[in-house]
């Protein structure tokens, strides 16, 4: 289902030590098969498409490109991250926040959702 010859060969292009940009490369390639696949099988392929998705970590940036470099390392290719970037968790909502205005008349609710830091 997956190709798996692409981002090999991309990885053995790459320095041995892998940047965040040589990441942002692989996951690129990953996301445009998986794009396809998902297309042709109607459905989202996310955390099934290839065998590194069973080590996936979502907290971190290109979760599958850090995925499929920890596999191939296991597999033994001699490859390092340089460093591994962890993306903001979701921000939690406060509680909505409304208030009640007066136009021509009329009473309008506004809603407002804010965002906890």
């Amino acid at each position: 289902m997956w190709d798996e010859n692409a981002p090999l060969e991309l990885l053995k292009e790459m320095p041995k030590v892998l940047t965040i940009d040589n990441l942002c490369k692989i996951q690129e390639v990953i996301d445009k098969d998986k794009y396809l696949n998902s297309l042709n099988l109607e459905g989202d392929l996310c955390g099934k498409y290839a065998p590194f998705c069973d080590n996936c970590d979502k907290s971190i940036k290109y979760p599958c490109a850090v995925s499929y470099v920890r596999m191939m390392q296991e597999k033994g290719l001699e490859v390092e991250i340089e460093q591994v970037q962890y993306v903001q968790p979701v921000a939690e909502q406060q509680p909505i926040e409304e208030k009640v205005e007066k136009a021509n008349g009329k009473r309008i609710r506004i809603a407002i959702a804010r965002k906890k830091f």
